[in-house]
């Protein structure tokens, strides 16, 4: 998706620069949009609220919004960190449904709801606000992160360097890390979820999952990179012995 442009309803709005996600649900919250055409300076957050259509073959990400309503976005300037309170303010402002409210993946949904939302935040005083805010338990995270530099490790030793990741475009759920493998493995990469997660060390990058290195080496892998069949996932589900989500 790092390649991908987004279409506003009225117009190209920039190109997918980064991705965040969340640490506690593995989802993706947010698309940071390269608008240094029109905004410079400017770093523009979309949330997949926002998306109408996601269109491979154009590698397009179409938004409900108009490039106005995108302009006029609460700021955060290039060089700023997110905060709890301005994810607060974005949200408010755009209408989506807090996700981190709720108990589901979404909020109180398992998909994010697309287009404009009725059930939009009220406006609330200050000190409510900030209440709201704290409510936020999560770090929002790159997946540039992953890809750069976390090593993954099985219970009994180490795996591989993550080198990619798979997202499922129904939910945003980050539902696979694409890890490289050394000369021990048969298959250049293996896929594995982070819902299999023990632990995870965000200072050393290091993420431990409940699986061991024998069914890594001789579970399914990939050659190359590309679509994931529903059928691929289920061999992949039943050699790990764990349960396939998509029945939960």
């Amino acid at each position: 998706m790092e390649s991908y442009q987004l279409q506003a309803s009225d117009g190209e709005l920039g190109k997918v620069k980064e991705l965040y996600f969340d640490d506690t649900q593995w989802a993706i919250r947010y698309l940071g949009v390269d608008t240094r055409k029109w905004l410079p300076g400017r770093r523009v957050l979309l949330s997949p609220s926002s998306f109408t259509k996601i269109d491979p073959d154009n590698q397009t990400v179409h938004v409900s919004n108009d490039k106005e309503t995108v302009r006029n976005s609460p700021s955060l300037e290039e060089a700023s960190s997110m905060t709890p309170s301005y994810e607060v303010a974005l949200t408010r402002y755009y209408g989506w449904t807090p996700y981190w409210t709720g108990g589901l993946l979404w909020g109180r949904q398992d998909v994010p709801l697309v287009g404009t939302v009725d059930e939009k935040l009220p406006d609330r005083p200050e000190d409510e606000s900030a209440d709201l805010a704290d409510e936020i338990t999560h770090n929002l995270r790159e997946i540039d992160e992953l890809k750069e530099s976390f090593t993954v490790h099985a219970s009994d030793g180490k795996i591989g360097k993550i080198d990619d990741v798979v997202i499922d475009d129904n939910n945003w759920k980050l539902r696979y890390l694409v890890v490289e493998t050394g000369q021990d493995y048969r298959w250049k990469y293996v896929l594995l979820s982070p819902d299999w997660t023990q632990s995870v060390d965000w200072v050393d990058n290091n993420i431990y999952l409940d699986v061991t290195l024998e069914v890594v080496r001789t579970g399914p892998g990939i050659q190359e990179k590309g679509d994931i069949s529903r059928q691929y996932e289920q061999e992949l589900h039943t050699a790990y012995g764990k349960a396939s989500y998509w029945n939960y």
